[in-house]
C-alpha cells in the first residue's frame, strides 16, 4: 500500500502506478489496464511505474513485468526506464494487441 493507505493502480495521464502491490496483483492490474487501452484503440505509450525495490535495483514487479512482456513480444514492445534515464523504477510499454492473462508461478 502507498503511504496513507491508498492503493496504487490508476492509469491516469498515460501512467500506471503499481507501487504497493504484490507481483501477481501488479501483473493482473497491468494487463487489465493495458487491454482496456488496446480495446479503446489507444496505442500511445504507457508509462508503468513499478519502483526499483528495496535493493535499489530493478525490483520484483519490474523484473516480472519485463519478463512477461518479453514472452509476449508480439503484443507489445517496451523500453526500460534506465534506457531513458538513470531511473530503473519504470518501464514504457508500447501496445500493439491484447495480452493474455498473466500466469502466476509459485515461488
Amino acid at each position: 500500500m502507498k503511504r496513507g493507505g491508498r492503493r496504487s493502480g490508476g492509469a491516469e495521464g498515460g501512467a500506471l502506478d503499481l507501487h504497493g502491490m504484490r507481483v501477481a496483483e501488479a501483473l493482473r492490474v497491468f494487463v487489465q489496464a493495458y487491454n482496456q487501452r488496446v480495446a479503446r484503440g489507444d496505442g500511445s505509450p504507457l508509462r508503468v511505474i513499478h519502483g526499483y525495490g528495496s535493493s535499489g535495483g530493478e525490483g520484483a514487479i519490474g523484473r516480472e513485468l519485463r519478463r512477461f512482456l518479453e514472452r509476449h513480444a508480439d503484443a507489445a514492445t517496451f523500453m526500460a526506464g534506465e534506457d531513458f534515464s538513470i531511473n530503473p523504477g519504470f518501464t514504457v510499454v508500447y501496445p500493439r494487441k491484447r495480452l493474455p492473462p498473466p500466469v502466476c508461478r509459485p515461488g
